[in-house]
This record gives C-alpha cells, structure tokens and sequence, in this order.
C-alpha cells in the first residue's frame, strides 16, 4: 500500500494523508516493530502534510520519522538523509533558519556515506548558500558552495558543480568581487546551455549573469537575462523565482533606467507571483522596493504608504497601517530575515526625516528617532545570525548610511543622548562582539574554553596552511577542503555552547552601549574629555563629551573635507616633502585644528579621539599657520575604537613579569627583510628600567616563542618590521623565523594578562579602513586578542627615532605615569634631544596609543615598591649605628673605670 502511494501520483493530497493515517494506526494496533517501514510512512505523511499548509504536523510526523530511523534495530539508515532534507524544507518556510542549517548539515554527513543519496548532499549545500545569501551572510554562503563543490568535483557530478556555481557567483557579486563572479556563472551557464532537462537551473543562472551585468553597468544586457530567466522559470511553474526576477528587473528599470512605468508593472507582476508562492518575504521586499521609487521621486507620502504595507504583510501580526506606528520590538525576534526588515525600517525613517524637513512636525521627527532606534536593534539581530567577517563588514558598510541619518535627526532634534548611542552603534561594533566573545569565554568550564581555543587554533591553522600554498590544484583543493572541515566544525562546536551556557550566549550577544552618564563618570575621574568624529563625503559630526556636559557639533563639506585627512597623513609620513614643503604643511595642520579642534574649546589637558574610519596624529595639528605652535604640549591625546572599547573591563590576570621584548635583529633569508643591527641594544635598554623582564633577541625571538610567551607580561615590546597597506593584503609583524599575521592573533585570547603592547615597527597601525569600524592593522589585531592597550606606527618608522621614543616611553612608564602621559612625554624628550629635523611630525608623530590611558601596575616597579625597601634599609642602617655608637660609649667608659680602680693584691683570689 505504501509503494503505491509513493508512486502514484494523481490521487489527490487528501486521499494519499487519510491512507497514510490508516495504515499507521494499522501498525499501531498490531504492535509492529516501529522498523524502516514505519519510518517511511511517517516521512510520507509529513511531506503531504507539508503540501497541505499544516507545516507544524509536517514537522511533527518528519521528526518521528527520523527518531524511528535513529533508533530502531531495524532502520534504514540513509533514509535519514531524506527526512533530513524535508525537515529542512520545513523549517525554511516558517523561517526557522537555524533549525533549517542543522537539519541540511544532518543531510550531508548521511548522504555524503550513501552514493545513492549524493544528489540530496548536494540539494542540502546549494539550499544552505542560498539561505545564507538571502540573509545576507555572503562569505558563508560562499564557503558553503565552496564545500559542495570540492565535493561535486570529487564525484565528478558536473551538474551539481554548475548548481553550486550559480550561489557562489551571486554572493560574490556581493561582495564586489566581479572577476571571479563572472568566471564562475558563465561556467555554470555552460554547463546548463542546451539541456532542457536543466532548464530551472539555467534559469538560475540567467538570474545570476543579469545581477552581474546590472553590477557593472551593463543594463541592457541584464534586461535581457532576467526577463530569460523569468520565461524559464515560468514554464517551470517556479513561481517564486519568477517573482524574484520580476523585483530585481523592476528595481533595475527605477535606479538604473528611470523608468518609472516599467519598473511599477514589474512591481505589479512580481506580486501576483509572490501571491502564487505564497511569500511573505517577498511581497514585503516588493513594496520595499516600491516605496523606494516614490521616494526617490520626492513623493514622500506615497513612499511612507508602501513602506508601511511591507510591515504590514511581515508575518510578525503587525496590522497597524499609520505611518507613525511600528512592530513592537519583540517582533522583530519573529522575523528570520532580518535584511528586509533593518532595510525596511532605515528606509521608513528616512522619509520620515525628509518628510519632516518640508512639513517641520517634531512628531515626524520623534517618530524617525524611533525608528532608527528599531532598525537598528534588527541590525544586531541580523549580525548575530551571520558567521562571516567579510559579510558582517559588507553590512556594516551597508548599515553606515542610517546611521548618518540617524545621528543628523539628533542634531535637528537637540538629542545628544540618542546622538552619543548611535555614534556608538556605528563604532567598531564587530570588534566589540569580538571582546564580548572573549569575555563570554570566561563564562565557560576550563575543559570547554581550552576545547574552544584548540577548535579557533585548527581553523587559523589550516586557514594559513590553504592561503599561503602554493603546491598544484589537486593539494590546493584537499587544503581548502580541510579549511572549511574545520571551520564547519568550529561553527558547530560554538552553536552548541551557545545552547549549552546560557550565560555564555547572553554575554556574547550582549549589544549593550555605555550612557553618557557612564563615560561622564569616568572622565571626571580622569580630567579628560572625549570626542567622537563622526564622517562622510558630505557631512562630518563632532560630539565633545566632558565631566558637566556634552556638545553636537556639524560640519559641512565647505566647512571641512574629509580628503584633507589624506593629505595631512600623507605629508606627515614624508619626511623630504616636510623639509621641502613646511609651509605647506603648516598650513593644512592649522587648517585641520580649525576645523576639528578648535570649535570644541577644549578645556582639559587630556583628549580621547574616537574617530571613524580614520586615525591621525591630532598632536601634530598647529594653533597657528607657522607650524610652530602644536598640540604636542598643550594636549595629551589618547584614541579609542569606541566609548564602549575605553571603559570595558579586560579582567586582571596576574602577570608572569612585568616586562617581555623581542627584536629578531637578523632574519632568515627566505623572509627578504634587511636586519635591523640596533634593536636588540634598544631592547636591552628599554628593559633596564624594569625588574622581572625576559628578551627574546636573535634566535629567540621565533613566531612560537611570540604567541606562547607574550601573554604572561604586563608590557610587551616589539623591535622588528612590519608590512601592511590599505587594501585588504593581511597586515604582518615579522619574527626571526616567520610572520605572525593579522588572523593568527586570535591564538593569543586565552587567559592574556597583557596590558600594554608596543609594536615598535613601521606601518603597525595601518591596514584596509572600513566603515564604521575602523582600520584593520596590527594594532586592531592585538585589541581582539584582548589586550588593552596597544601603541603602535601610522607610518614607515626612522628607526633610530622610533627607538629613542620607545626608551623613554618605558622610562616614564616604568615610574609610574599614565601611558598617554609617558608617550607624550617620551615625545617631548625626542625632540628636546635632537637637531631642528627631529623635531619633523615624520620622526616623532608616528607613535600613537590606542586604548586604556592609566597607568600600569608593575610589581616591583612602582615608587613605593623600591622607596619602601630603601626606606627599610635605611632605618636599619641607622639601628646599626646607633647600637654601635652606644656600644663604643659603654666599652669606653667601662675601660676606662677598670684602668683607674686600684685592687689590692690578692684581694679577689684568696
């Protein structure tokens, strides 16, 4: 009976689920061993089921199915790897996504045991990449296609491959990486051309090119494949992708060709397919879209209309149709693709913002700063849901433009508060989750955390292992393949701490930011004050914090150009443009004061700078067109990723000493780098201002002897080369031996008692700047490993000048100053020191601290630590004289009594 139910299949879903039911309650009655049978029949109901809309029973029957197949004596075992793939199915459509990679994973690792069941390995890894690019996750839905593909390769399944293709190329159109984009979709166009029974898929494909060519400008070329693609499709009966065509192809009509007409009868038509799908999703991403045209054509009220029918068809229950009303936070939890509903919610409050501008209804206003608030809490919903660094930085840069707008609606609105939460938010939120993921470690048993660190460690490993390979095809494919084994392992293992430590999961997710109350707090205590710049191409914001009071400040572009920033970098790091051109200099370093120093009236001594994606020397900008007059004396300044990153505590490890220093001196040859012949004497110097030191110089100072000892020291410092740039190469620091790179230093975050680093090398402090999180260099690398504070070199070092500082940096930091104090200190000594050329910004102002200002505490170095031990000894000291002085007095006197008495003879001893 089953069999026949299975193969026919004209009967009706109705008839074939009452049968199914039957013969169930059938095997009940008789007491029949629940066996693979009765597996199959659970399977085969939950799949009509399914098709039914009774999605919750399709689940239920699937899940019981499975239970039978795992546990009973006699299952079929590859079986499993169907009920896998369904329960999947399942889930994805009611956007349970993290149950929908569980139960694909599932379904690979039993498929991949069965050659029967390879098709449904492959099925699981294309459905998981497009999950992941649907929810924006593009580097993961990359390693996932990429994981299907070694293995279609392997099987030479060409169909497959050219499947897998198709979601790799899309992601990486993303991504913005369109040579390997387009490599990859045309081999996946051929292998599909020419077969009908591939039609779907070149469809698919089609999809994929148009995306391309609309990418790189080519519109009418991409036309062309989406209306191919939805002809396909249609035959097909796949009603979805034909709606997804239908929106991109109206999308590109409006932003690309401007024309308006077509692009609303796309709209129209992706929307009577969405309702055919029945796609929620996708009727919310249509009026989206259609929102957008009319707010591109100023037509701000219709826009707000259609933004708020994309609320409204989310499946959250939200049914209110005003324009100031939005879903209640806790429903954005029920949303599983966070992408529609953070772009959905920027883009209400946007037209919110210009609505108010024309009408100047502070309700409008009121109701923007609501909700960005909210797009911006599915923001973070969306960054906890993406594994990928590239991805989580591609929506950073995403996300960057709302919260421009969002900190504008707090100027117009007089809100420093909200202004100071969303600079914040737009501040170096991926290396706070990072921190936060240190600090979750620690919620962990000792077992886990150092099963955790050897999971990380693999996956760095292998990492290093496949990217610096350079062995033939075949070995480059097997390295690859165990990359990605053990980053799927890594991934694995992480999700069950998360549901295993409850405690562990709420401090990694944790998306708290400091009040201003908070840093208020502390910069009384400190007598600083702190200011976030905020920039883009059009506008720069400034928030100056102090202990009483906090100021928003704004700057048009005539007012102030970014650019200008460039060029100040770029002349600073120049020493024959300075001495052939200090006229030209001074004036833009005084220009700069006047524009992001001055208007401040800064009244403390000592300054934070929390800038965006940039990071200068603001000691060097001048009060007057001279170039003499620099903030060098006037100001101690210290910079800080986020107000969030300055006030974090990182834990107080006991430290094995107080100093560590490692200065190669010669380099292997393989390495290509010139010795540097004075560092270990510089090292040797520096370390003499501390007790309980250690130096790796020469031979020692290996890339082992680095990542096992650097973390048992308060200070450490680096004598060596480094090599970094602005694009997105990884930043290197060089040992005698090897390089340590940028990823590798995540292998330090266990138990790092650190809290300073020096990195007394060139170009330390530079790297590919992205948005809103700053630049990623060797310093950045060195705070996720969690360590403090970190000083490090914006340009290519002098080397003896570099050295110099760094001496008396540990001078003063050995007697007890602050670490910005001592920097600036150690500056002023340079110069004061050295000949007129010395004191060029080019040798001194390369030097810059990053993170925590106060002072260390060194065991055995401080002022009382060596005055109390003197102190003691000079208090004994004084004991033994004086007891000497009184001894001599009594044995003097008592001589002099036994010479002077007269005894008679005999008169004692009779």
């Amino acid at each position: 009976m089953l069999k026949r139910i299975e193969e026919n299949t004209t009967v009706p879903d109705n008839e074939n689920l009452e049968q199914l039911l039957l013969l169930q309650q059938s095997y009940l009655k008789c007491n029949l061993v629940k066996d693979s049978i009765y597996a199959r029949i659970l399977h085969r109901t939950g799949g009509i089921y399914s098709k039914t809309g009774d999605i919750e029973k399709a689940i239920l029957f699937t899940k019981e199915a499975i239970a039978v197949n795992r546990n009973s004596k006699k299952a079929d075992v590859s079986f499993l790897a169907n009920s896998y793939f369904n329960l999947g199915t399942f889930y994805s459509r009611i956007y349970h996504y993290g149950y929908t990679h569980r139960s694909l994973d599932e379904c690979v690792a039993i498929s991949k045991k069965f050659p029967s069941k390879y098709f449904l390995a492959f099925m699981a890894y294309e459905q998981k990449a497009y999950l992941f690019f649907q929810t924006g996750d593009y580097e993961k839905g990359i390693e996932t296609a990429d994981e299907g593909i070694l293995f279609a390769r392997k099987i030479k399944d060409v169909p497959a491959e050219g499947a897998l293709l198709c979601q790799k190329a899309q992601a990486q159109i993303e991504l913005k990486d369109s040579e390997n984009a387009e490599i990859n979709i045309q081999k996946a166009i051929s292998i599909f051309h020419g077969n009908a029974m591939y039609s779907n898929r070149l469809a698919t494909a089609y999809a994929v090119y148009a995306q391309f060519m609309k990418k790189n400008g080519n519109d009418k070329t991409a036309v062309k494949y989406y209306l191919e693609s939805y002809k396909l499709n249609e035959l097909t009966g796949n009603w979805a992708q034909c709606s997804r065509d239908m929106l991109n192809l109206g999308y590109l009509y409006d932003s690309n060709l401007h024309d308006t007409s077509k692009a609303l009868n796309a709209y129209e038509k992706g929307m009577q397919m969405a309702d055919k799908s029945k796609d929620d999703y996708q009727k919310s991403g249509l009026f989206i879209n259609m929102g957008f045209l009319y707010h591109r054509q100023k037509d701000l009220d219709q826009a707000l209309r259609f933004y708020q029918k994309a609320l409204n068809v989310l499946p959250v229950h939200f049914t209110n149709t005003s324009i100031t009303s939005n879903p209640d936070p806790k429903m954005l939890m029920l949303v599983s693709n966070d992408y529609f509903i953070s772009t959905l919610l920027s883009n209400k409050a946007e037209a919110l913002l210009d609505l108010y501008k024309i009408r100047k209804d502070k309700m409008l206003l009121k109701t923007a700063l609501e909700t960005f608030r909210l797009a911006d809490k599915a923001v973070d919903l969306m960054r906890w849901k993406q594994y990928g660094e590239q991805s989580k930085l591609h929506w950073r840069e995403k996300t960057n433009r709302m919260y421009e707008h969002a900190i504008e609606a707090c100027y117009l609105f007089n809100d420093v508060q909200l202004a100071f939460f969303f600079m914040e938010k737009s501040r170096a939120v991926l290396l706070n989750d990072q921190l936060n993921e240190l600090g979750a470690s620690a919620k962990l048993p000792i077992q886990e955390s150092e099963k955790e660190y050897k999971f990380r460690a693999a996956v760095i490993n292998a990492q290093q292992k496949w990217t610096t390979s350079t062995i033939d095809k075949t070995e480059n494919e097997k390295m690859q393949a165990e990359f990605l084994n053990a980053k799927t392992n890594f991934d694995h293992y992480i999700k069950t701490l998360e549901q295993k430590y409850p405690a562990y999961y709420q401090y990694k997710y944790s998306s708290e930011v400091p009040d201003l109350n908070t840093l208020q707090k502390y910069l009384s205590t400190a007598k600083a004050s702190f200011v976030h710049y905020f920039m883009n191409d059009s506008v720069t914001y400034m928030l100056k914090v102090t202990a009483r009071d906090a100021e928003l400040v704004k700057l048009t572009k005539e007012q102030f150009d970014p650019c200008s920033i460039d060029d100040f970098t770029q002349m600073c790091s120049e020493k024959q443009t300075l001495i052939n051109h200090y006229n030209d200099f001074a004036f833009l370093s005084n220009k700069l004061y006047k524009s992001l120093v001055q208007p401040l009236k800064l009244q403390t001594r000592k300054v934070i700078i929390c800038a965006d994606h940039f990071l200068i020397p603001f000691e060097a900008f001048s009060k007057d067109k001279t170039g003499k007059a620099l903030l060098l004396k006037d100001h101690v300044f210290n910079y800080v990723y986020s107000a969030g990153y300055l006030l974090k505590d990182f834990g107080n490890i006991p430290a094995k000493g107080n100093f560590a220093g490692f200065a190669p001196s010669g380099y292997q040859q393989h390495l290509k780098v010139t010795d540097l012949k004075n560092a270990a004497f510089s090292l040797e110097k520096a370390a003499g201002f501390y007790h309980r030191t250690r130096l790796f110089t020469n031979e020692e100072a290996t890339k082992s002897n680095f990542i096992h000892n650097i973390r048992k020291y308060n200070i450490v410092n680096v004598f060596s080369h480094a090599k970094a740039d602005k694009n997105w190469s990884e930043p290197m620091l060089y040992m005698q031996d090897s390089v340590i790179r940028l990823s590798e230093l995540q292998l330090l975050n266990h138990q790092v008692a650190t809290r300073l680093v020096i990195l007394s090398a060139c170009e330390t402090n530079a790297g590919k700047s992205a948005a809103g999180e700053g630049i990623y260099s060797l310093a950045r690398g060195f705070t996720m490993a969690g360590i403090p504070s970190i000083a490090a070199t914006l340009w290519k070092a002098d080397e003896q000048a570099i050295y110099d500082i760094s001496i008396h940096f540990h001078k003063y930091l050995a007697q007890g100053l602050s670490k910005d104090k001592a920097l600036q200190k150690a500056k002023i000594d340079f110069i004061a020191a050295n000949n007129i050329e010395k004191s060029l910004p080019y040798y001194w102002a390369n030097l810059i601290l990053i993170g925590n200002p106060e002072p260390i505490n060194l065991a055995g170095n401080s002022i009382l630590a060596w005055l109390i031990p003197v102190l003691i000894a000079l208090v004994i000291l004084s004991a033994i004289i004086f007891y000497k002085s009184i001894y001599y007095r009594e044995n003097k006197r008592y001589h002099q009594v036994f010479t002077k008495s007269k005894i008679p003879n005999g008169s004692l001893f009779k």
